[in-house]
């Protein structure tokens, strides 16, 4: 009988003990706190954007490498003096990165090749330096830091048709040189950091906060699909699909490769980079993508154009479930190759939410596929009522029987 007393005892302190485990298990947290200064002002950088990158990420980005940093986390912005505090930081190695429009990110110098170091060098691209301030957070153990930022280099120029008019509405955007390749310069996960620009009413654009090193422009000439609503409080939403595209580079030419690179210094400012859109001697391709065996007009399928002498891509589009018809906007005068992979269709029309809009959104339901079709093509002016023809697919290769 007097062993109940022990019993009651033990059933009590056993959930507190766990409860007490649970509690130690999750690390306290603590507060990450400084000031951000302007390095070539020697100013407080005011409403600059404060994050913590943990260390290991960053440290394992190579340039030319496709990589990418996965991380989340508290984000501040600095007060009128420069100041800032992040609340709730688990212990771990960060990266203190600051970012202010007009200056270096450095998360985006990490993805740029050293200086001098030649675009087209076969070797295993140099661990970058970087240059944001490293921290170890404790629990329970306050950090302060001072972070410098540097102002970056900055394009500007202007998007011209060869009429002499603006291109406005044209999407610029700046491109580093990578695995032999141009692509687009990553943007800083930090929302005012952009590396890319639309073209205003006169057809100017600027891009800044650009690291020292070798860059390609790209002037994407666009078509869109649009809808839009209104609703009862004016507030209006739009959604935009891709139709068709064709990019222009360094010296109007419409061919990366054949694209001139520009240099830029540490804080330089280069303008005087337009880039001239030759609007008459861009044409249009129309027609229909049919079946071989019978002359049907096939309702869906992607089209490309290629050019001629080395297959790269010009521009893609497909065919429009509307009118059965595929359409390439604006193409450069030259040979090219068109290449078309042609489907039969049923397309459904599924609804959206009761408040959704448009209403309905159209799934293409498969009926048949059928194998791939190229034709050269010389685009000398408006080409209208082309045919490709899309043969039937390859019948599949017959197993050996077994014995």
């Amino acid at each position: 009988m007097k062993s109940a007393p022990i019993l009651l005892v033990l059933c009590i302190l056993v959930p507190a003990s766990f409860c007490q485990q649970k509690r130690a298990a999750r690390p306290a947290t603590t507060t990450v706190s400084g000031h951000v200064y302007c390095a070539d002002t020697n100013s407080p950088a005011r409403k600059a954007s404060v994050i913590l990158q943990p260390a290991d990420q960053i440290d394992a980005i190579r340039p030319g490498e496709d990589q990418h940093i996965s991380s989340r986390g508290e984000m501040a912005q600095t007060l009128l003096d420069g100041s800032f505090t992040i609340a709730h930081v688990e212990p771990g190695t960060y990266y203190v990165i600051a970012t202010q429009q007009g200056y270096v990110s450095p998360l985006t110098s990490v993805y740029v090749p050293p200086a001098g170091q030649p675009t087209s060098d076969p070797a295993k691209p140099k661990k970058p330096v970087m240059t944001a301030p490293r921290i170890v957070v404790q629990s329970n153990l306050p950090v302060s830091v001072n972070v410098s930022i540097e102002r970056g280099a900055a394009v500007s120029g202007a998007i011209l048709y060869d009429d002499g008019s603006p291109a406005v509405g044209v999407h610029v955007s700046i491109l580093v040189h990578a695995k032999d390749s141009w692509t687009a310069l990553p943007s800083s996960p930090v929302a005012s950091q952009s590396y890319a620009s639309g073209t205003d009413d006169q057809g100017r654009y600027r891009i800044s906060g650009l690291p020292a090193g070798e860059y390609l422009l790209e002037a994407s000439l666009s078509l869109q699909g649009m809808h839009y609503k209104v609703d009862e409080h004016n507030g209006t939403s739009v959604g935009t699909w891709p139709i068709y595209s064709l990019s222009f580079y360094g010296n109007g030419s419409s061919r990366r490769k054949d694209g001139t690179p520009i240099k830029v210094g540490p804080g330089e400012e280069v303008g005087g980079q337009d880039i001239q859109i030759p609007l008459t001697r861009l044409h249009t391709i129309r027609g229909s993508l049919v079946a071989a065996h019978d002359g049907h007009i096939l309702n869906g399928g992607k089209l490309s154009i290629l050019y001629a002498d080395d297959r790269s891509e010009a521009g893609h589009t497909t065919v429009s479930k509307d009118d059965n018809t595929f359409t390439f906007a604006f193409v450069p005068e030259g040979d090219y190759i068109l290449r078309a992979d042609g489907v039969d269709n049923n397309y459904v029309e599924v609804a959206e939410g009761p408040d959704a809009w448009p209403p309905t959104h159209t799934e293409p339901k498969l009926l048949r596929s059928y194998g791939t079709a190229e034709q050269p093509i010389h685009v000398a002016g408006e080409l209208t009522g082309v045919t490709v023809s899309a043969p039937d697919p390859p019948a599949p290769t017959a197993r050996p029987a077994l014995r």
